[in-house]
């Protein structure tokens, strides 16, 4: 069977996200510097969600000096991916078409987001060979 991967909180995707934007590695001062530009958060509270970052996998830590570094261990792509994937089997009970019928009907779409929709189907089409 195979690792079931622990999921993100809103907390640690807002770190992720510094992480996944910038390259190779960063210190906790740093991602804390980008993130809460206006100190909304202790530096204490950023070092504990990166930690809890490196447990579940997410990160790796490196000690220079110091001073601890952090790399993503994943990918945001696939990231992004287990995370929709779990989130379509629980709510529409696997159908990425009921998703999109849902968007579809929600009225959240204007003409121009329909415009760009239909834009993205015709693109993979062509790439599909369709």
């Amino acid at each position: 069977m195979p690792k079931q991967v622990a999921r993100l909180s809103p907390g640690e995707w807002e770190i992720m996200q510094v992480i996944w934007k910038r390259k190779p590695a960063m210190s906790v001062r740093q991602v804390l510097e980008i993130a809460c530009p206006r100190s909304e958060k202790a530096y204490t509270t950023i070092q504990t969600v990166m930690n809890n970052l490196e447990q579940k996998g997410y990160l790796k830590r490196d000690k220079i000096g110091l001073v601890n570094f952090y790399k993503s261990t994943r990918s945001r792509k696939d990231t992004v991916k287990k995370e929709t994937q779990t989130f379509v089997k629980k709510v529409f009970d696997g159908s990425f078409q009921a998703l999109a019928n849902y968007l579809v009907e929600s009225d959240s779409l204007n003409p121009e987001n329909i415009a760009q929709l239909k834009k993205m189907i015709r693109d993979k089409e062509k790439e599909l060979g369709s």
